[in-house]
């Protein structure tokens, strides 16, 4: 039997801007697999029941755990000011397509997520992208980087103080500290946070260095708000 993704994408977006997803009556996050399998469970959280009803029963285990990404994602959503959620209803959920199209990637994203700490990322991008400070396919990005960083690469790179993001102040630091942000940096180029840069034209070896993109300094913002 499968999710209902439509139905499902919506029931999303609408708890992402509910106020009550803050106020989970159940932590999931504090359930071990047995629990969340009990769907009794699964039903004492209100703000996640218009979610179950759109799927008759959760039978399999990777429902299940969808689930729990979902929960984990709108826990992890801020209080919106009643003109943020207006404005992000007008320009991304007033045409039915583009709604339908935006509640299809949400549902697609959190279900590829393989630790349970990247849907508190994944939140964190969306808020921006409702409070506006990104565009959709800056979020896109983000929740694709995210999907395919290692969790632990991303939380230290989300600590790293934008002073030294830039290849320029790359070359300044200490040859150790330069050497583990190069080891950090080589991680994260599949994500396209970082990137490789020479510091000069003629590209010597010594010369090459790494620094944040625009993508990962928006990442760095995003995490840190």
């Amino acid at each position: 039997m499968t999710l209902k993704t439509e139905d499902i994408g919506a029931a999303i977006l609408k708890g992402v801007c509910n106020p009550e997803a803050k106020d989970l009556v159940v932590d999931l996050g504090e359930f071990e697999l047995a629990a969340l399998l009990d769907e009794d469970t699964l039903r004492e959280v209100p703000i996640i029941k218009s979610i179950i009803a759109c799927h008759k029963t959760w039978e399999a285990v990777h429902d299940r755990l969808f689930l729990r990404k979902v929960a984990m994602f709108l826990s992890s959503s801020p209080k919106f000011t009643h003109e943020q959620k207006e404005k992000f209803i007008q320009e991304h959920l007033h045409d039915l397509k583009e709604a339908k199209q935006l509640s299809d990637a949400i549902v697609l994203i959190l279900d590829k997520l393989d630790d349970f700490e990247k849907p508190q990322m994944v939140a964190k991008a969306f808020a921006a992208f409702i409070r506006g400070e990104v565009g959709l396919e800056t979020f896109r990005r983000l929740a694709t980087a995210i999907g395919i960083g290692f969790l632990d690469d991303l939380k230290e790179l989300a600590r790293l103080d934008p002073a030294v993001s830039s290849v320029k102040e790359f070359f300044k630091l200490d040859p150790t500290v330069r050497s583990e942000l190069r080891e950090l940096y080589f991680k994260l180029l599949r994500t396209g946070l970082t990137r490789i840069k020479s510091s000069s034209g003629t590209v010597p070896i010594t010369g090459v260095g790494y620094e944040v993109t625009e993508l990962g300094k928006s990442f760095i913002k995003c995490m840190n708000a």
